[in-house]
């Protein structure tokens, strides 16, 4: 028996890229499909990788004559039973980047599908086709296209997307000239827009900058959206007016490596950070009227969002006035989840002198594991490989913290097929972006300008045990008498256990208690 994959006659361009092969046990014939099923391969499609250069249309390729250069998850190419299954090919397009530094690195291009492969405009796919797998070949024809679903207008690109502005809520994109210089071509950001309800573009705001993953058209805070139980009224409670008179923004970054660019300068994904404070952020409060000075600047985020409120707060401490960021990425890399990247010699696994443990990479709250570390990595590496191209978390992680290689990549802070790790890289990732250690290491200059500014939530069961980077700097602010506040909750989950108007109710006492600060050193002088 084969496998066999067609590329249709009908694409006469060539075609680079990641060539995706998913199984499923129950019939997938109608949507969804199976990629977009896909999951680590515990409760979604396991699913088989391999890269190819220079396909055209009306190729054919046998996945059987490959299988040594398939990488698979949750298990092996050779290891999938044969039995009754559902199946499906899917080809995510490369796009050749001739960076300013003088690499060229292929990676998915963003037209708007916000760094998901499997909704980005103008990747391929076949049909789903039920089998008896093992019984004779198989064959898939890639013949389908994920349509953009609209046409351009003059002057619109597809990059990070295109959505029309309702009521309170707008849409804002711009072209980076420093990220385009670095990429040496076109790179946009865009926002996501909520308006104060009865805002007067005549009058200067507040700025609320909510960071976290790509929102697509969802607007901050997920306004105007059915949201849980717990938030339910946020949409009620903003358009009554009794909301701060504040404007939310959210962004589209998405970019070659993931959904966000965690907005810090990078060597792999050039000055996020800078093209954010020095370009995006002083063009939103120019057109929609922002205060323009730091307590006009207020940070929040979960999750990889909290990591991003941590980062910029340090980073520019003189141009943001405050943050809110709950249940962040790891935060200080002695526990990089349960990792210890300065003393551990593997992130997969615990060598003990009779046994080896896996590490965990996730957990409910009653501390079961759902997944390791490996299983995760593992489910990358089939979606794009060795060379960061997964689209996942942590293709980012080695995209943003690691030095570049001599080939345009991420030099990797581990090995991602035995988890050995690279003290050199770990090394790098510690001057750079341990947010721990940088507070320690600029305390004298930093701390003043930080005082009072942070506002840290987490669950101490947090299900990929960020509570533990959570901890470790929170022991560092309080060695240097931070003035804000730090709290785990007891059996919370990946979840900063506030709610939105909690939260912007606590903003609005904080600016209130800013400009009473500022008016006072005013009267003094």
């Amino acid at each position: 028996m084969a496998t066999i994959i067609k590329i249709s006659p009908k694409f006469k361009e060539e075609l680079n890229g990641r060539l995706l092969f998913f199984v499923d046990k129950k019939d997938r014939t109608e949507e969804p499909m199976l990629f977009k099923r896909s999951g680590f391969g515990m409760d979604g499609s396991p699913v088989f990788g391999i890269t190819f250069y220079g396909l055209q249309g009306g190729d054919e390729i046998n996945l059987d004559e490959q299988k040594d250069k398939i990488f698979g998850s949750p298990f092996s190419y050779d290891e999938i039973p044969h039995e009754r299954l559902s199946i499906q090919a899917f080809f995510i397009r490369y796009h050749k980047f001739k960076r300013k530094d003088g690499h060229e690195i292929w990676g998915m291009q963003d037209y708007g599908g916000g760094g998901n492969f499997a909704e980005n405009p103008f990747n391929l796919y076949s049909k789903v086709k039920t089998v008896s797998y093992g019984k004779g070949d198989v064959k898939l024809v890639i013949d389908q296209m994920i349509e953009p679903g609209y046409k351009l207008k003059k002057g619109q690109v597809y990059q990070q997307g295109n959505y029309k502005d309702h009521g309170l809520v707008h849409y804002f994109k711009m072209k980076s000239e420093l990220l385009s210089d670095f990429w040496g071509e076109d790179i946009y950001l865009g926002a996501n827009i909520l308006l104060p309800k009865g805002y007067d573009p005549k009058k200067k705001y507040p700025l609320i900058l909510c960071q976290g993953h790509f929102p697509g058209g969802t607007a901050p805070f997920r306004y105007d959206v059915e949201l849980r139980e717990r938030e339910q009224g946020f949409t009620k409670y903003w358009n009554s007016g009794k909301a701060p008179k504040v404007i939310c923004v959210n962004f589209r970054d998405a970019n070659m490596f993931y959904d966000d660019s965690y907005m810090v300068n990078s060597a792999n994904l050039g000055p996020y950070g800078d093209a954010f404070v020095k370009e995006l952020v002083p063009a939103i409060e120019e057109k929609y009227g922002g205060l323009g000075c730091p307590e006009g600047r207020i940070l929040v985020g979960g999750s990889t969002g909290g990591w991003i409120s941590v980062a910029l707060q340090l980073f520019y401490p003189d141009f943001f006035g405050g943050s809110w960021p709950g249940f962040c990425d790891g935060l200080d890399f002695h526990d990089f989840q349960v990792i210890d990247l300065y003393n551990d010699d593997n992130v997969y696994e615990m060598k003990f002198p009779w046994r080896k443990v896996e590490r965990p990479g996730c957990r409910d709250t009653r501390g079961n594991v759902l997944w390791t570390y490996r299983d995760e990595n593992y489910y990358e590496l089939a979606i794009g490989g060795d060379l960061a191209h997964s689209l996942g978390q942590y293709g980012i992680y080695q995209a943003v913290y690691s030095p570049c290689g001599k080939d345009g990549y991420p030099l990797n802070v581990y090995d991602p097929i035995t988890g050995k790790i690279n003290k050199d890289v770990v090394e790098y990732w510690k001057e750079n972006y341990d947010l721990t250690y940088y507070i320690e290491k600029n305390h004298k200059w930093l701390m003043p300008k930080i005082r009072g500014k942070f506002h840290l939530r987490a669950g101490d069961m947090d299900n990929f045990y960020l509570n533990l980077g959570h901890w470790d700097i929170t022991a560092v602010l309080e060695k240097y008498n931070y003035g804000g506040y730090s709290y785990t909750f007891p059996r919370v989950g990946h979840d900063g256990n506030i709610t939105i108007i909690e939260m912007l109710e606590e903003m609005r006492q904080y600016l209130k208690e800013i400009q009473k600060k500022k008016k006072t050193k005013k009267t003094k002088r």
